[in-house]
């Protein structure tokens, strides 16, 4: 498995922060996710129909290594950005030569330092 990033966070500690969290997310690093997801944080996992949710560490944890689990060969980081407690994310990953996969992340910080993560929202469409 091969994940590719940008180089055009460099310059902001928040941007890097954001762009280590989706490498850990697509190597499926158990360790590295859980100290920086909140106790209380809230995933929303959007559908083209529903949207499905998870409370707390734990949940959250297993239903992001539940889609870190997920067959792929390539991925690539397009762009993490940020400003005061958001963040976002967006690139694709990719199992095979016809299956191509954009994602789009958003993420809120539990403070303006950016230790950790209280909510996060998956696009999965």
């Amino acid at each position: 498995m091969t994940f590719t990033g940008t180089d055009s966070c460099g310059n902001s500690p928040k941007n890097v922060f954001v762009a280590t969290f989706e490498e850990n997310l697509f190597n499926g690093g158990r360790e590295a996710l859980n100290e920086v997801i909140a106790d209380d944080c809230v995933l929303h996992i959007v559908h083209a129909s529903d949207v499905e949710t998870h409370t707390g560490r734990d949940a959250v944890l297993e239903a992001l290594l539940t889609l870190s689990g997920q067959s792929r060969e390539v991925g690539h980081l397009e762009a993490a950005i940020t400003h005061g407690k958001a963040a976002a994310a967006w690139g694709y990953r990719q199992a095979e030569a016809d299956d191509l996969r954009h994602f789009s992340h958003t993420m809120w910080f539990t403070t303006h330092k950016a230790q950790d993560f209280g909510q996060i929202r998956i696009f999965q469409v």
